[in-house]
């Protein structure tokens, strides 16, 4: 297992800095609790209609294309969020759309959430933030049936959190949703055995060999969070896909924390349906890692975002 101690520096790609350190003295307390008893943390872990012989091609391009679905109404919906409304939160005058853009903080007021018509529309565009004010938003989104509508990019704590926060999330052509761990001041980023006992996967926490699962309040805040939205009880969050953990166990090189801590990847919807029970449909998945890094620079990102085919 390769281990690195990352670091939060100025150097670092993550919008999340911010609440680097509030996340650190969650997972520390947690360490310090266990230190006595330390558990070693190796995690146990459409219908095709061609011919046989074109099967699995077929049900790539099942999973990959968009459904018979209008999209109109969420463009519009986008376009509405893109124009001159109150930034970060802004509510539609009909109340049937709620728009987010920007980084979530700790004090992030949510009130507006409760007046969103139940079965509307939340249009995001994020890098993520506060993982517990993003949770806490899901988690109302949910309670209001609302349909999550990405535009533009939803990244990092974004698409843990939204994108699986509701009973569907659509995701607008050329919006780039990108997930990957989060990098906390003093800990290991490292690989670790993945509960579906595949390749090992990419995951944060107390130095250790094996890397130490964290079992804090964030971590467990996580797992109340992910319980009733997936289908697999091996799948993980951030989700990783066996081509994902090979690109990240062979040409990541370890030894460099900034380059880790920039990093992102994609997750192929024919991975979704199984793992999450969130319908998750992208108007246009991308085709290729060309087109990806095109959309990356597109939003300038200092990250690394790999493909996945």
């Amino acid at each position: 297992m390769f281990l690195i101690c990352s670091s939060c520096s100025d150097d670092c790609y993550l919008p999340q800095l911010r609440s680097c350190r509030a996340k650190r003295m969650f997972y520390q307390t947690s360490a310090d609790r266990t230190k006595t008893a330390r558990i070693s943390a190796g995690f146990v872990q459409s219908g095709a209609k061609a011919a046989l012989v074109a099967l699995a091609l077929t049900m790539r391009m099942d999973s990959t294309r968009a459904e018979e679905i209008d999209f109109s109404p969420y463009r519009a919906a986008a376009e509405y969020c893109a124009g001159e409304v109150v930034r970060p939160l802004a509510l539609s005058p009909d109340q049937r759309i709620l728009c987010f853009d920007g980084l979530f903080y700790t004090d992030q007021d949510l009130s507006l959430v409760y007046e969103l018509q139940v079965g509307g529309l939340f249009v995001v565009r994020s890098f993520g933030g506060d993982e517990v004010a993003m949770m806490t938003l899901a988690e109302r989104l949910r309670g209001r049936n609302a349909t999550v509508v990405v535009r533009g990019y939803c990244l990092l704590g974004c698409a843990s959190y939204f994108v699986v926060a509701s009973g569907m999330t659509i995701i607008l052509k050329d919006a780039l949703v990108a997930w990957g761990p989060l990098v906390v001041d003093g800990f290991c980023l490292g690989l670790r055995n993945a509960l579906d006992e595949g390749l090992p996967r990419l995951d944060i926490g107390p130095c250790g060999k094996p890397l130490l699962r964290t079992p804090g309040p964030i971590y467990e805040m996580r797992l109340a969070f992910m319980g009733p939205r997936r289908v697999n009880d091996n799948f993980e969050e951030p989700p990783e896909s066996t081509f994902i953990r090979r690109t990240l166990r062979k040409n990541i090189d370890w030894k460099r924390a900034t380059e880790t801590s920039g990093l992102m990847w994609t997750w192929h919807p024919r991975y979704q349906q199984s793992s999450v029970k969130t319908k998750i449909v992208y108007e246009r998945y991308p085709d290729s890692q060309e087109e990806v890094a095109a959309l990356a620079e597109r939003l300038r990102l200092r990250a690394r975002v790999i493909y996945d085919p």
